[in-house]
Order: C-alpha cells, then structure tokens, then sequence
C-alpha cells in the first residue's frame, strides 16, 4: 500500500511539473538543469467519462467475528464445541457450573415467594379491616372482645348458631334401626312441651352398644327444621312406623345447632367499633366489629419495596447464570485457530475441567460477508463515505470482479515514512470462494461522470488560484490565459465545467525533462495537503475519453 501511494505522488509531482502555467514558470527558474525547448501541439476537446477512485490491497478477514471466550471462572459442565465445526445461531457452545450462584438463585427466590406472600397477606387484611356475619344466627361474641381491645389475625370474633336447623341423636334398638336409611322421615316430641316435629334421618350409626338391659342399640342422627318454637338444649324423642307397628326411641336425645359458625378476624389491629352484643340475632353480611391499622399501609409499601428489590436481585442472579451458557452468536462457522493456529486450545478444556475467566476457545465467524481492510491515504480520506461502492479483484481467483460496498472508516490514522494512512473496511458478499488470508484488491469509486468535457491535463495551466489554457481560435490567433473551472480528474485527463466546450482546441506544450529535488517535491505535496493545488485532493484513477481506467487514488475538487 505504501509502495503504491509512493508511485501516485511521484506521478503527481512529474503531472504538476508539467502542466504549464504559473507553476511551470516557477519550477523551471528553479531546476537545477535547463530544460529542452518545447514543441506545442494542439488538442480538440471532447466529451468523455473519468471515474475517480482510491485503490488499496490488503487480506480478507470475516466481516462478522466474535470470540468465543469463558465468561467467569468455573468448571466446565458440557462441551459442545469441536476445532472447526459450523454452528447455527443459539447453538449451546459449552456450559460452566457454578453451584454456589445456583443456590443463591435458589435462595433468592425461596425468599421473593414468602415476601409475595406477605405482601398479600397485607393487602387481604387491609381489605378486611371490617367484619362482617358470615351466615345468619345467633351470636355468641368472645369474652374478651370490647372496644380499644387488640387482636391478632386470626383471632376469635365469636360464634353464629344458624337457627334454621336442629340435629340430635337418637338411640333405636338394633333390629328397628338397621331398617333406617338416610332420608326418612321420623316423628319427634318435645320433652316439656305439646309438640310434635318431623324430623329427617341423616345417618345410622354402624357401632352398637348396650343398654343396662343387655340390649344392643344404633345411635340414629336427625335433622329437624326449626319453625322458631325450637331452641338448642330442648329435650326430643323419636317414632317411626316399621312394617305396621311403631319403633320409638329408647331414650331422648339433647337438641343442638344444625350449623355453628366461629368468626374469625382477618385482619391484626385494634378493635374500633362492636356494633352487635351477644344473643343477638344477626343477617348473613350484617357488620360485626370495625378494626382500625395504622401501620398496615407502611407494611406494605416497605413489602412492595423489599419485593422490588428482590426481584433486582433474582434477575443478576440470572443473568449470570445465563452467561454461563455460552451460545453461538449467529449462524456461521466456529474455529479455535482465531484462538491459536497450532495448538487446539480445547483439548485442554473437556468437561469437567476448571478453566479461568476470559479464557479465549476460538471464535464464530460468518462467512455470508468478508471484509477487506485497505489503507487509505489523509489527502483522500475526506473522499470517502461509508456506503460507496467499490469493485475487488482477488489475487487468487482470475477473470472474476467482486463488487462492495465502504462499510467502515477509520478516525485513527498511522503515520508510515511521514504519509498518514486510515483504514476502511470494504464489505464484500462471498460467493464460497473467499477465504479468511486471500489477498485482494479494492478500488473504492469516489465518483463516476460520464458526458463531461475532458480536458487533457499537460493543457492546464494554474496562477494564483486560477485556472487557465491557451486557447486556439478558429483564425488560428491564441487566447492565452483563457480562464476556465475544473471538476474531477485522473492520471490523463480533467473535468472542465466551465470555459470550454466540445469541439474547442488548445495548446499543449510537449514534454520535458526536467530535475525536480526532493524539496521541491515535499513543497508540491505540502501544497496539495494545504488545497493550493486547486482544490483537488490528488490525481484519482480514471478513465481515457469514452470509458474508465488507472489505479491512482484522489477525488477532484470543483470551483
């Protein structure tokens, strides 16, 4: 690359000595030779094509690397990873375990279920700070519930006897009570009083026992419907009608609340208000007792915080969990001579072994695209813009021309024998041929103007900033300084925008020899660096009238 820009400048510094004009005149005072006496001859302007381009040569390299490296310390759980092997995209490379963060993980999540729990325990009694009757009945209130009074969650309300029910049990001989089945009906009388009840058989016992007599006896349970005139501890016995004949009870049986509910406060507090007393007959909804919780609300935002911050912790505890499955970044093709090209670095990493962090296995590379990294010149950077296009010819695949695309530009120069150059990555599709090493070359198109007039370049002629040629009129009389605006140009030829037309003629001076030194030399480039050479940034590839051509690099300037 060097060599090549080497060869562009001293062809710059032959072109510009050369041209004519302002700087002719200066550099022939200062030769340190005589130079011969030019011929001038006479060109015809024409209108033609010139690409200009910057060329460089370098190696090919994937576009799209990354290396495959072990994220923390550990061991190895599982290795799926081979020397040269392809993989598809989220392939499981290899695994490294890790048991004291699986339990932390574990743990940490052990602790998040119980807070979540909490937390809605908390909000359950917030809702639940008014108590109301689960079920209509009489209400027997705890003892010691008054208001201003604490109590627990959990804590004991009272009792609700639903009075919609009675039940009892009833002893029958054995012989009349096993021809009971649930769902009869059975005849009861109150003990005391001139009362006669239906009642429902509920079950049948199936474990006899014995009177005084010796008789053997079955407990039979009833259920009987309270119409208001029944009250639990009331005294009943029962009659059926078996085969004709009626079985009675051998003895009463004590009555009791079909259905006894225990209130129960769901909520931790102090008791507010009691708005019933006990022996009271209450609706099912009806409200009990209010409880009041002056800290309940503070508990559960401190909860809600403890439970975000959990969850923080859960999440990079899996998140280095998930690091340590290692999976392929893309689809592609796996290596470990990215890592080393002699040894394979994996047979030292089987499963089961430790290996340290960052650790370096290989790496994944697609080949879908290459990328060809050339160096290009300060004087020509400015030329070159991400997406321009660019034709690659490489060395080891004859007749064929890859196109790309500028993908790439460097910000960070190196300087090499007081040049600066810049690297730009060309992005190339590969068609299966191209290879990580083969050597190629870009030719990156700055820009491509067809129809244009081309003036050749030994009839420019420059002073102070201006543009001039010597201009031959159809009566044969020469204008000289006819001033004239430049465009792009190559090795050859020059853009004209304006001054001269199709068909014009000018006057070219034939070439000389002359000695230029180095110093005159360095004071030319100097001058292109410093934009004293019209603006242009070097004399770029190009082509003759009519098509394209050369290998030089540089974009035109334009007035």
């Amino acid at each position: 690359m060097v060599l090549q820009r080497s060869k562009k400048w001293i062809a710059v510094v032959i072109g510009l000595a050369v041209v004519g004009g302002g700087s002719y005149y200066y550099y022939s005072q200062q030769a340190k030779k005589p130079a011969a006496t030019a011929q001038e001859n006479v060109s015809t302007i024409k209108k033609g094509a010139i690409t200009s381009s910057v060329s460089g040569t370098s190696q090919f390299e994937a576009r799209d690397i990354q290396n495959i490296i072990a994220p923390v310390d550990g061991t190895i759980k599982t290795m799926n990873l081979t020397r040269n092997q392809e993989v598809k995209k989220g392939d499981v490379l290899f695994e490294i375990s890790d048991l004291s963060l699986e339990a932390n993980l574990q743990d940490a999540q052990v602790t998040l279920t119980q807070q979540e729990k909490d937390l809605s325990d908390l909000r359950d009694q917030q809702n639940n700070l008014n108590v109301y009757a689960p079920i209509s009945g009489t209400l027997t209130l705890a003892s010691n519930l008054d208001t201003g009074s604490s109590i627990s969650k959990n804590g004991r309300i009272g009792t609700i006897s639903d009075l919609t029910s009675m039940t009892t049990k009833l002893p029958f001989l054995l012989e009349d009570a096993v021809q009971l089945k649930k769902g009869d009906a059975m005849d009861v009388t109150v003990d005391g009083f001139n009362l006669t009840k239906t009642a429902t058989v509920v079950s049948v016992s199936q474990q006899p026992k014995g009177d005084a007599s010796g008789s053997k006896l079955l407990d039979v349970e009833i259920n009987v419907k309270n119409d208001g005139t029944l009250n639990a501890g009331m005294k009943v016995k029962g009659s059926v009608s078996l085969g004709g004949r009626t079985a009675q009870s051998t003895d009463k049986g004590v009555l009791d609340f079909n259905k006894i509910e225990t209130v129960l406060s769901a909520a931790s507090g102090t008791i507010r208000d009691v708005n019933i007393k006990t022996g009271n007959y209450i609706n099912k909804g009806e409200l009990l007792v209010s409880i009041t919780n002056d800290t309940l609300q503070n508990d559960i935002l401190n909860k809600q915080a403890a439970i975000e911050k959990q969850k923080i912790t859960i999440n990079d505890y899996q998140d280095k969990l998930k690091q340590l499955t290692v999976t392929a970044p893309f689809d592609g093709v796996f290596s470990t001579d990215f890592a080393n090209k002699k040894t394979n670095v994996l047979a030292s990493y089987p499963a089961g072994s430790k290996i340290e962090a960052q650790t370096q296995l290989g790496a994944v590379a697609s080949l879908d695209y290459m990328q060809l990294p050339v160096q290009v010149d300060e004087l020509d950077l400015t030329n070159v813009k991400v997406g321009m296009k660019a034709t690659v010819k490489v060395d080891s695949i004859s007749n064929k021309v890859y196109q790309g695309e500028v993908n790439q530009v460097s910000t960070v120069g190196t300087t090499t024998n007081g040049v600066t150059f810049f690297d730009v990555g060309i992005s190339v599709k590969n068609d299966g041929q191209l290879r990580n090493g083969m050597t190629a070359t870009a030719e990156i198109i700055i820009q491509d103007k067809k129809d244009i007039v081309l003036l050749p370049l030994e009839a420019l002629q420059q002073q102070q900033g201006k543009r001039y040629v010597t201009l031959v009129k159809e009566d044969g009389t020469k204008e000289e300084k006819h001033e004239i605006k430049i465009g792009i140009r190559n090795k050859t030829y020059i853009e004209v925008t304006e001054g001269l037309k199709e068909g014009d003629k000018v006057l070219i001076a034939a070439k000389r020899k002359e000695t230029t030194s180095q110093t005159d030399i360095d004071r030319i480039r100097q001058q292109f660096q410093q934009g004293g050479a019209g603006g242009a940034g070097g004399f770029p590839s190009g082509g003759v009238p009519g098509g394209a051509g050369g290998n030089a690099g540089g974009g035109g300037g334009r007035n």
